[in-house]
């Protein structure tokens, strides 16, 4: 992932932090408040199944409803 992306999604954590996150943080991260770059960045680093997962996991209010059925019906279906 490029710098750019890394501080957009994890403003509130230390730089050096970031690499011991775990995976499901990381990803639900990028889903939540990651662009469409970062989001397919993400998908080829942990892979699909792994994205999806975490996106059926997550609250129903935690991204927004017109991006939820994106990315279930479109990105990750």
């Amino acid at each position: 992932m490029k710098k750019i992306d890394i501080q957009t999604i994890f403003w509130d954590i230390p730089e050096d932090q970031v690499k011991t996150l775990p995976q499901e943080f990381v990803i639900q991260r990028a889903l939540t408040y990651g662009g469409i770059r970062l989001i397919t960045h993400i998908i080829k680093q942990y892979g699909l199944p792994a994205v999806r997962e975490v996106l059926h996991h997550m609250k129903p209010t935690a991204i927004p409803e017109r991006k939820y059925y994106y990315f279930e019906h479109y990105l990750l279906g």
